[in-house]
């Protein structure tokens, strides 16, 4: 029974996951049914870019592994090197705001070198770090390049080396030119702020991601890719972190990375005076734009301002707004979207949901902050309103399809996604359009005639604005810019709108042009107004982006036979040694898991010296059909534990209340061989700024039932102040309070290893039943690592229990 058990956690793994897999020279590309034509093209373009990848870096990590995931419109590629090379790729296209932040001309390309560089980078360890890593303890988890400034920035730097409409660099909103808008703004950061990585500003990944790669690209100016390559080839042996940044530097550049750092920001200070200030009506201070729409006097927008909460709690102040052009500014709601319309005095937004591991779009109706109704669901990449009917773009990733429908009936397929479109009063419609090689095409349908307007291969914003037969929308068809154009629907003309602008996307009304992009004067982003004006355009004529992968030779492989032994295939073993004051004992711990990442099994075995036994535990997580989540341990020898358990947790339910209010509910079982029982049925109701959670449950122990009650609560009433509440009962009541408030930002660091953020003052009170229990007060600073360790808040100040003042210190994660 028991080996039974035991070979169960191997094998249920690999039946849950049934896939299919190609076996290509370099590459495994597991994949879904039905995908295997996507697996094909995928195979063939990382055989194609896989050359190019590795000779910008300097190492070859021989045969990998690709894992497709279908995860509804979830955009992502992920690496695992230390999962025996592993790389995700999620394959829902970049589409709304990413579709421009990521600037893809091939989305699978760009992916593909983006998350393989990672592996090369990653898995480039040489001497004495070696040794240790792979010999003794068989992983690639401690390479010292994963203490690397450049984990994100080399491949950054990568991505934007296939085609000029793709890869971050190249893109004039996010790339360069978001360093030098910044610094125009007086808001450049240093080193360390960069590499802290910092959730609490608006810019995000963009720092340690967009950012880094610009100084990346700087140092491959200045001291050419050989150099480079020998900073990766010096840190790959260096044992110390640390030490090791500083001195693998000193060694290629002749200089520590701060000082090329400051050499690089002298270099944007002189690009940033080319950037003239334009007028800005509207600053969302630390905060992003990430949709705009006319409203025919004016413009509503969806915006995101991050904070002090939103690195402690992961809250965020998002809206909705209107400006008109007599620049009257309102606050519609507080309800996020990533797309939005505005039609006969109503809003409509998309936003993006995650329900038991898939993701999808709705779609909802704003008429008021308190009237609102949610109108579709599904795989939407793009959607209008026409005559009161919704009209929607769904797209079909296994046959790269996109299906237009009016009102749930189908009008039109595709074999494009469909980015953005609107439907113009005579019915017809004007579509923003992406497929491999062309970052925004603008089409036409009308008539029952679908036709192509514009389909220059340069990048292009994240939407289109139609007035009296113009098509608005955002190209950076000159370097350093992404200036405002319109088309000609009659004659195909193009015509200038703005000059020297970086916009995201720009509509027009009566009077004015409306753009949005980062703000010049402030750090955060900003519309801006222009008057109106319109001038013949004649765009510079480049190459296409002609990528075709060459077809590499491939067999069908054996999808049981390679997912099992890779599973089997530790990804960490390591020796562990124990004494108790009495007697040694000398263990393994051996880590496993799925290629699909969503699996693992830990095997520890230990043998005792002296009275103690030898023992086995080996612990099972993984999630199984349907989003359900399950937990087995065996203990065998463990006389202080049951011989087995099992836990079993899935999503109920959720409930949409408005675009940014959800009520969810979850389900926990556990179980053991003493017989023990607990189960837990949380219900929560959360938004933006807010959490509130009930939790009731029973426990059965020793024959005897208990009850398991908590409410907690979480508010975030500003950016800088959070407050926490709760009451609970486990056999007896117990309630706590606390907060923490920001006092004031120090914003110093040392770059190879800490950065101090904020100072703050926290609190709280403990009791049990009605009695006061206890209180901590206390100071804590906020300092952000910045070799990838996270945020640690220090805490010192003062407690009281028993009746009694004393001394408080420690290290949380939290403030």
């Amino acid at each position: 029974m028991k080996k039974l058990f035991i070979l169960l956690l191997f094998i249920l793994p690999v039946l849950v996951l049934a896939r299919n897999v190609l076996v290509f020279p370099n590459a495994d590309i597991y994949y879904p049914e039905g995908y295997e034509d996507l697996a094909v093209y995928i195979g063939n373009t990382f055989e194609s870019i896989r050359q190019e990848a590795i000779d910008l870096i300097g190492n070859d990590p021989g045969r990998i592994n690709i894992v497709l995931l279908e995860k509804g419109t979830d955009t992502n590629g992920i690496a695992f090197p230390f999962n025996h090379k592993t790389i995700h790729i999620y394959l829902w296209p970049s589409d709304a705001a990413l579709s421009t932040r990521m600037n893809v001309s091939n989305p699978y390309r760009q992916l593909l070198i983006h998350e393989f560089t990672h592996i090369i980078h990653l898995t480039y360890t040489t001497g004495l770090p070696a040794f240790i890593s792979r010999v003794l303890l068989g992983t690639e988890l401690l390479s010292p390049q994963n203490l690397s400034p450049f984990i994100e920035g080399v491949t950054v730097f990568a991505e934007s080396t296939n085609y000029l409409s793709e890869g971050r660099l190249n893109n004039p909103l996010w790339g360069k030119e978001l360093a030098y808008q910044n610094y125009a703004a007086g808001v450049f950061p240093e080193l360390a702020y960069v590499l802290a990585t910092s959730r609490e500003d608006y810019r995000g990944g963009a720092l340690y991601y967009n950012y880094m790669a610009a100084f990346y690209d700087y140092l491959v100016r200045r001291f050419g890719i050989d150099a480079v390559k020998n900073f990766h080839r010096e840190i790959s042996g260096k044992l110390l972190p640390v030490i090791g940044t500083i001195t693998s530097a000193k060694n290629a550049f002749g200089a520590t990375l701060d000082d090329l750092y400051n050499d690089w920001e002298k270099e944007v200070a002189l690009r940033s005076t080319t950037y003239a200030t334009l007028t800005e009506i509207k600053i969302i201070e630390n905060g992003q734009i990430i949709d705009m729409a006319g409203t025919g006097d004016g413009v509503v927008f969806s915006y995101v301002r991050n904070g002090e909460a939103s690195a402690w709690v992961g809250a965020y102040d998002r809206g909705l707004g209107e400006i008109n052009d007599d620049g009257f500014d309102t606050r519609l709601s507080d309800f996020g979207a990533i797309s939005i319309k505005w039609k006969d005095g109503s809003t409509y937004l998309m936003t993006s949901v995650a329900e038991r591991g898939r993701v999808s779009r709705e779609i909802w109706q704003q008429r008021s902050a308190v009237n609102v109704r949610l109108l579709d669901k599904g795989e939407i990449s793009a959607f209008d309103v026409f005559n009161g009917k919704l009209v929607t773009a769904v797209y079909n990733k296994k046959e790269g399809i996109s299906t237009i429908y009016f009102d749930k009936m189908e009008v039109l397929r595709l074999p494009w996604l469909v980015r953005d479109m609107i439907i113009m009063e005579d019915g017809s419609y004007v579509m923003l359009l992406s497929r491999n090689g062309i970052n925004g095409a603008i089409g036409f349908f009308g008539d029952g005639e679908f036709k192509i307007i514009l389909d220059d291969p340069y990048m292009k914003g994240r939407g289109i604005d139609v007035r009296n037969g113009l098509v608005v929308y955002t190209a950076a068809y000159e370097a350093e810019y992404m200036d405002a154009f319109a088309v000609d629907l009659s004659t195909g003309e193009i015509c200038r709108l703005t000059e020297g602008a970086n916009l995201e996307k720009a509509v027009l009304s009566e009077d004015y042009i409306y753009g949005y992009g980062q703000s010049r004067l402030a750090k955060g982003m900003s519309i801006y107004r222009f008057d109106y004006s319109i001038v013949p355009y004649e765009v510079k004529e480049v190459e296409s982006d002609s990528f075709d992968p060459a077809e590499s030779e491939y067999e069908m492989g054996d999808y049981l036979k390679k997912s099992f032994l890779h599973f089997v295939n530790p990804v960490l073993r390591t020796p562990l040694v124990e004494y108790d004051g009495k007697d040694f004992s000398l263990g393994f711990l051996f880590l496993n898991m799925s290629l699909d990442g969503e699996h693992s099994l830990t095997v520890n075995p230990s043998f005792n010296f002296g009275t103690l036994k030898p023992s086995l535990t080996v612990q099972y997580n993984g999630r199984i059909i349907g989003g359900i989540d399950l937990a087995l341990d065996l203990n065998l020898g463990k006389t202080d534990l049951p011989l087995g358990s099992a836990a079993i947790s899935t999503e109920l339910f959720q409930m949409p209340i408005n675009p940014s209010t959800r009520f969810r509910s979850s389900v926990t079982l556990q179980i053991d061989t003493s017989g023990d029982l607990s189960m837990k049925v949380p219900l929560s109701l959360g938004g933006n700024i807010f959490k509130l959670t009930l939790n009731p449950g029973f426990k059965l122990t020793a024959g005897k039932i208990g009850l398991i009650l908590s409410l907690d609560a979480l508010f975030v009433p500003t950016l800088e102040t959070l407050v926490e509440i709760g009451m609970g009962f486990d056999e007896e009541l117990y309630w706590y309070a606390g907060g923490a408030q920001v006092l004031f930002r120090i914003d110093r660091g040392w770059s190879p290893l800490l950065f101090f953020k904020e100072v703050g003052l926290g609190a709280k009170v403990l009791g049990k039943n009605l009695i006061f229990d206890g209180a901590l007060a206390y100071l804590f600073m906020n300092i952000g690592t910045t070799i990838g360790l996270g945020d640690l808040y220090p805490k010192i100040g003062l407690s009281y229990f028993d009746g009694k003042f004393g001394f408080y210190f420690s290290i949380d994660g939290t403030p």
